[in-house]
């Protein structure tokens, strides 16, 4: 004896309503898809830039730093450059004066090494990755006064160094015995932590 299976025979129906729900699952794709694209696309908005941040207080107000001058304004009339090849550049100047060290240290100690600081932070605050060494060479001329500043080190920066030689061309060193007086001062520039 034999028994029949207890499932019932298959449908042929089924196979045709898989069919349907798929169409329908695909007119239902197609529509979404055209709605959508027809849609415009939402605004994208736009952030404020931020405002700047007031200016550091740790900068001391009697720290003056020259501004540069200003080309063409103030009714001067613009110096014509020298023709003549045989002028003598301040750093070809026969300098062979002297002056202490120590009393160099204390000039450069002063006022002078906050304005250098300051043409230093001001930058930094463009770039807070800005570091390195900076050498400044000083012609001194026999007044004591700086007659002439060059600027060079692995700091390489334009605008700090644009700033130091303005800044410095407005030291007073004391009277170098025997005339002018050449000399390299060092300095390390690193943010403060």
């Amino acid at each position: 004896m034999t028994q029949g299976s207890s499932l019932p025979p298959p449908k042929k129906k089924q196979p045709k309503l898989a069919l349907v729900v798929l169409l329908l699952l695909i007119v239902a794709g197609g529509l979404w898809l055209l709605l959508a694209s027809g849609e415009p696309e939402p605004e994208v908005e736009r952030a404020e830039p931020t405002p700047e941040p007031p200016a550091r207080e740790q900068f001391a107000p009697e720290i003056e730093i020259p501004e540069e001058p200003q080309g063409g304004s103030g009714g001067a009339e613009p110096v014509a450059a020298p023709t003549e090849p045989s002028q003598v550049r301040p750093a070809d100047w026969d300098c062979r004066g002297s002056l202490e060290a120590a009393q160099i240290r204390s000039v450069i100690s002063g006022q002078p090494s906050n304005q250098v600081r300051t043409c230093y932070e001001r930058r930094l605050k463009d770039d807070n990755l800005l570091q390195g060494s900076m050498t400044l060479l000083l012609t001194i001329g026999a007044s004591g006064s700086v007659k002439a500043v060059s600027v060079d080190g692995s700091l390489n920066d334009s605008q700090v160094y644009a700033c130091v030689k303005r800044v410095a061309k407005t030291w007073k060193f004391p009277k170098p015995e025997g005339g002018c007086v050449r000399t390299e001062i060092p300095f390390l520039m690193t943010p403060k932590l």
